[in-house]
């Protein structure tokens, strides 16, 4: 199937929803003294006095709930971690255990009354949410500034794989700051676009490692000339998978075995963000600069 975009197809401003956020809800807030009804906040500044963690993959190899990659939130100025989330076996878990950020973002930890009484305490001693602590719905927050990697545990289950990460990153830059935009929330976007200007022909692979599962596009953005064809091939993994584009490009339709089933001919230049809608929520976006 194949379709061919018109000038009215550029990209005027991203429209898709957003990936919604998580949850900003507050409640109950503590740092080290009695809930208030809204938390209080703190500014990350990294100790060098602290002993650092050296390797973070090797840090966060045991820990529970970590599958090998980052929850990416992006511009979101407020993100929600769950403290004593429980897993698979008899363990517990930070939810997500490994999250991306943005400077001057606020994090927000909170409580389920799962698995006994837990903290929040940097390994580096930059943050702290006072005593262990068992009461549902409890929270402590935390505002980061400045760039880094920030590990950090529930004392009382430090040993059993409680421990988690924030890194805070700036935004990636590719020059295309709408794209930018449209991919801070997926896994692996760093700002590169794959050179594919000059070829007739290009392939994009649907259903490719990433986003927690078989969930991303390979290569996550490309920039190619007017006039190449875009080819989606499916892996057939991952589930079912489709392609939709900003604008009027007919989107494809819903495919869960292997194959080539789609293909957009660009003969107009612009910035094309496209999803899996099945998947977008959890970061299968891609995108398409096309130049003259």
């Amino acid at each position: 199937m194949r379709r061919s975009p018109s000038r009215r197809q550029l990209l005027q401003g991203v429209s898709f929803a957003s990936i919604p956020a998580l949850a900003a809800r507050l409640g109950s807030a503590r740092s080290g003294s009695p809930a208030t009804t809204s938390p209080p906040t703190t500014t990350a500044t990294p100790s060098s006095t602290d002993a650092p963690v050296d390797d973070l993959d090797a840090w966060l190899a045991d820990a529970n709930g970590y599958g090998g990659q980052f929850r990416n939130v992006g511009y979101d100025d407020l993100v929600e971690v769950l403290v004593g989330h429980p897993i698979e076996g008899d363990g517990y878990a930070f939810d997500p255990p490994a999250v991306t950020v943005t400077p001057g973002t606020t994090v927000v930890w909170r409580w389920f009354d799962h698995g006994g009484p837990h903290n929040v305490v940097a390994v580096d001693g930059s943050f702290d949410s006072g005593d262990a602590t068992d009461q549902p719905n409890e929270t402590y927050s935390h505002h980061f500034e400045t760039t880094g990697e920030y590990p950090y545990v529930s004392e009382p289950r430090r040993d059993d794989g409680l421990k988690g990460v924030i890194r805070v990153r700036k935004a990636p830059e590719s020059g295309y700051p709408d794209l930018d935009h449209w991919l801070i929330y997926v896994d692996g976007w760093d700002g590169t676009l794959a050179d594919r200007t000059g070829l007739d022909t290009v392939t994009v692979t649907v259903g490719s490692p990433g986003n927690g599962g078989n969930f991303a596009f390979d290569p996550l953005a490309l920039k190619c000339s007017t006039g190449t064809t875009v080819a989606f091939e499916w892996t057939g993994d991952g589930g079912a998978h489709n392609i939709g584009f900003q604008g009027d490009i007919e989107k494809s339709d819903i495919y869960s075995e292997s194959g080539r089933h789609f293909e957009v001919t660009f003969d107009e230049p612009g910035v094309y963000p496209y999803a899996c809608y099945p998947h977008e929520a959890i970061g299968q976006r891609g995108g398409i600069v096309v130049e003259e």
